[in-house]
């Protein structure tokens, strides 16, 4: 299973617009460290070789912030993870660094104004 996030990780990765810009550089290595459980600042700025404030200075520069991008990274690979019906839930949500299922669920329905659960049953039910 492990093997297969990652593949699914690095077709993320790739489908990424890497320029030259922070934001999209902070995408790839947000969604690298998810696999890995690391996805916060801290382990970005290392990745990154930036100070905490320069990549908070050059993603403002850029109209973003940390969060953001985090936000924007766990929102698309949340649709990537549900698609995989191997998947459940609360893998989805700890693959993404939610703490909980609820906290997950929240977001999803910000996002998508949908809870997960009804999500994956719209999608495989295409399928």
């Amino acid at each position: 299973m492990y093997r297969q996030l990652i593949e699914q990780a690095e077709k993320y990765l790739k489908s990424l617009n890497t320029g030259d810009n922070i934001a999209a550089q902070l995408q790839t290595m947000l969604a690298d460290l998810m696999a890995s459980g690391e996805a916060n600042a801290d382990a970005a700025c290392r990745a990154l070789r930036l100070s905490r404030r320069t990549l908070q200075r050059r993603l403002k520069a850029e109209r973003t912030s940390f969060q953001k991008v985090l936000q924007e990274v766990r929102r698309e690979l949340s649709i990537r993870y549900l698609s995989d019906k191997r998947l459940k839930a609360l893998e989805v949500a700890m693959l993404l660094g939610y703490s909980n299922i609820s906290s997950f669920t929240t977001a999803f329905k910000s996002w998508y104004d949908m809870p997960p659960a009804e999500y994956r049953q719209k999608f495989l039910a295409i399928s």
